[in-house]
């Protein structure tokens, strides 16, 4: 069913957003059914940092030396 999703999807980056959300949920005290709280607020954290550090979308630094064809 998901074979296909590979080609659509940073695994790497949803495991770094699993991870962080899980840590940000226990420095609160693990509170009982917010889980989507954390999981959006690890996401905009990560995403911002991605976009900090210059990268595309896929997860690659962007290329600066290319001229634009």
């Amino acid at each position: 069913m998901y074979e296909n999703t590979e080609k659509f999807v940073d695994l790497d980056f949803e495991q770094n957003v699993r991870k962080a959300a899980y840590h940000l949920w226990e420095d609160d005290g693990r509170p009982f059914g917010e889980e989507t709280k954390y999981w959006f607020k690890a996401l905009e954290q990560l995403l911002a940092l991605r976009g900090a550090n210059g990268e595309t979308t896929n997860g690659s630094a962007a290329d600066k030396s290319k001229p634009a064809a």
